[in-house]
């Protein structure tokens, strides 16, 4: 049985100009078609003219080979960074769900913030985009890390047990951190 590799197919693809041809091609057919379709600038019943004008222009794009060179520079960048707001709303989303309402208030706002703050620093750390990188004490072993967490979660308990909850007068850090999980998710306020 011969072995499959799947690298072997996309330095295929690239060899006929999959890349270069086809894909930009029907990236702008689908998007000249999809808005001449919403936008009715023809009429109503339209669809062949739209096509038309959409191959057309596809067929115009893909001709130009500088145009193509940028689109495929360009796209792909667009898409890691889609890639990193949509694995940032997820996170938001486990902290912000409606279900689950253990994290609200202060503890809420600063999961947010910390959350936020991780998804720039895996980003950075795991690119050197900009040619930022992590300073080396920044590199923690794990146990240096379980001791930084725990001393956290005791300040938070020790902060938690000697707040008192009728007092009112919240510095204004506490009371925006507070009312972040409100303002992101939506929720009463």
């Amino acid at each position: 049985m011969a072995d499959f590799n799947f690298q072997s197919v996309v330095t295929g693809l690239d060899k006929v100009g999959f890349y270069d041809i086809a894909l930009p091609f029907l990236l702008i057919f689908t998007i000249t078609f999809a808005i001449l379709q919403k936008i009715k600038l023809f009429g109503a019943n339209s669809k062949n003219f739209n096509a038309v004008i959409a191959i057309s222009m596809a067929f115009l794009v893909v001709r130009n080979s500088t145009i193509t060179d940028i689109m495929n520079q360009f796209l792909p960048k667009i898409s890691l960074i889609s890639v990193i707001i949509v694995v940032t709303l997820i996170l938001l989303g486990i902290l912000l769900n409606k279900e689950n309402t253990s994290f609200t208030g202060f503890l809420g706002g600063a999961g947010i913030i910390l959350t936020l703050i991780g998804v720039a620093i895996a980003f950075l750390s795991s690119t050197g985009i900009l040619g930022v990188s992590l300073p080396s004490w920044l590199n923690i072993s794990s146990s240096d890390r379980n001791f930084l967490i725990g001393l956290f979660l005791f300040f938070a308990f020790f902060a938690y047990i000697t707040t008192d909850s009728s007092d009112k007068s919240e510095n204004g850090l506490v009371k925006w951190l507070k009312e972040l999980p409100n303002d992101i998710g939506g929720g009463k306020k």
